[in-house]
């Protein structure tokens, strides 16, 4: 069955001049119930990577807050010809709710920074549902770039604009906001205030319903991605805060 998308105007996803703002739903609580500075990191709420993921080994050695951010770092081992990763996920887990986050992606060819939910389902099942938000740095360039936004669930075809959205920015430039909002009918994606995707879940199999976490990963390969990116080169994803305004009467 093919799934349906409903999708902003064209115009609205090439150029940051669309009228639709990301201004907060009439159901999302204004005050935000998780709130992350990266003044530290705090083993209580965060799960620090140390395990092998995606052809890669990650490390807290590079996943650290650093003059208040969040510091994850990428490097391709010429020598060992390792991909040597980074990953970090929160303890706690949400549901509907309104995410933001502010980031400057690598500007290193070859890699991809990710902002994600992912609710893990039963033991060995593999991945119930995710929501992206994806960076591949092959598709910055000077002035502009992409950003990719999709939506996963088990057995059931994904949905998301299949070449990513244009930016008029190149996001390794400078710091900016991205996140989506969640609520029980759609999910809507903006960055800088503008929404540049939504997707109904009337028009599609997909619907958003099960608690998940959030994690944020850093990492290459060689297809998609387009890595590796040049050996023996630290690649910085930084994160500056993240926050979570949650869904009226769901805290």
């Amino acid at each position: 069955m093919e799934i349906k998308v409903s999708v902003i105007a064209l115009s609205s996803l090439l150029l940051f001049s669309s009228p639709f703002t990301a201004a907060f739903g009439p159901d999302i609580d204004p005050v935000p119930a998780f709130e992350e500075n990266f003044d530290k990191i705090d083993n209580t709420v965060w799960d620090v990577a140390g395990w092998k993921e995606h052809g890669g080994q990650t490390s807290p050695e590079r996943c650290f807050a650093k003059d208040g951010f969040l510091n994850m770092l990428f490097r391709y081992d010429g020598t060992s010809k390792t991909n040597l990763s980074s990953a970090i996920e929160t303890k706690k887990k949400f549901l509907y709710g309104r995410w933001e986050f502010r980031a400057k992606p690598s500007s290193v060819k070859g890699v991809l920074n990710s902002f994600y939910t992912i609710d893990w389902g039963d033991k060995g099942s593999g991945t119930k549902q995710e929501i992206d938000i994806e960076f591949l740095t092959y598709e910055f360039q000077k002035g502009s770039g992409r950003v990719q936004y999709a939506v996963h669930a088990a057995g059931l075809k994904s949905v998301g604009p299949e070449k990513g959205v244009a930016l008029n920015f190149n996001p390794s430039e400078d710091f900016h906001v991205y996140g989506f909002e969640i609520t029980p009918e759609k999910i809507d994606w903006f960055a800088d205030d503008k929404i540049l995707y939504t997707y109904n879940y009337s028009s599609g199999t997909i619907k958003i319903n099960s608690p998940y976490t959030l994690k944020l990963n850093f990492w290459s390969q060689k297809n998609w991605i387009k890595g590796p990116p040049q050996a023996d080169l630290d690649c910085v994803y930084l994160v500056d805060w993240i926050k979570f305004y949650p869904y009226k009467g769901s805290k």
